[in-house]
């Protein structure tokens, strides 16, 4: 009997060691206002900007150049879902392990309203602390935080 259960739950065990998380969870009481508004300024400019079909760069921030030229040239096929989302509220921020001591990055999560989908919740956005760089945006079903997921950012 006792032989039966190890297995499973070796198993189980497992599996979970495989979802590491990528993010450490920021106090609330400790996220730093200006990104915030930051995050919260370039997702709303983003929508917008998907709304009015308007695909043109973003000249009111500062983008990452990893993520540039996907966000300027690919923008049309991400507007298709993001024109839908109606932002609700700040839901929470993380900070990307592997850049804790280097060039720190962000993470701001909202909470959406998707007319589409009611199965996508979030709206997500990575700044990094020097400079308030924008280097990305994703919306999803679940806070993209685990490195099993496809996008890590």
């Amino acid at each position: 009997m006792m032989k039966k259960l190890f297995l499973p739950v070796l198993v189980c065990l497992s599996f979970s060691g495989f979802a590491q998380k990528l993010y450490t969870k920021v106090n609330d009481s400790k996220v730093n206002s200006e990104r915030l508004e930051t995050a919260k300024r370039f997702i709303s400019r983003y929508i917008e900007k998907c709304k009015n079909k308007d695909y043109s760069e973003f000249k009111d921030f500062t983008i990452s150049k990893r993520i540039e030229k996907d966000l300027n040239t690919d923008r049309e096929k991400g507007c298709v879902s993001a024109e839908k989302v109606t932002v609700l509220e700040f839901n929470s921020a993380y900070i990307l392990k592997d850049t804790k001591y280097d060039d720190p990055v962000e993470l701001f999560i909202f909470d959406i309203n998707h007319s589409g989908s009611s199965s996508l919740k979030y709206i997500s956005t990575w700044v990094y602390q020097d400079q308030n760089v924008i280097d990305g945006i994703w919306i999803s079903k679940e806070k993209p935080l685990y490195r099993n997921k496809k996008n890590t950012r």
